[in-house]
């Protein structure tokens, strides 16, 4: 992933610390799962992202309930 948006000078989209650190390292932005839904709904992609958040947790995704009542919050969910 980070050899790809080295390359075409675009955002890494990666969830772990280990990944983001290095990432952040080469100065290549970031953006995570949680942000890229974010973005979606913004964008008018999808209609509403909490559904789409709440089926990746059923998944096995970590969120806290916290975190994801904040973000949603930014997009008036």
């Amino acid at each position: 992933m980070l050899s790809y948006a080295l390359r075409r000078q675009a955002a890494a989209i990666l969830d772990d610390r280990a990944g983001r650190r290095c990432t952040l390292a080469h100065h290549v932005p970031v953006r995570g799962t949680l942000g890229l839904a974010l973005l979606a709904k913004r964008h008018g992609k999808i209609s509403a992202a909490r559904p789409l958040l709440e089926r990746m947790r059923e998944q096995g995704m970590y969120l806290s309930d916290a975190v994801l009542d904040r973000a949603l919050a930014l997009i008036g969910e």
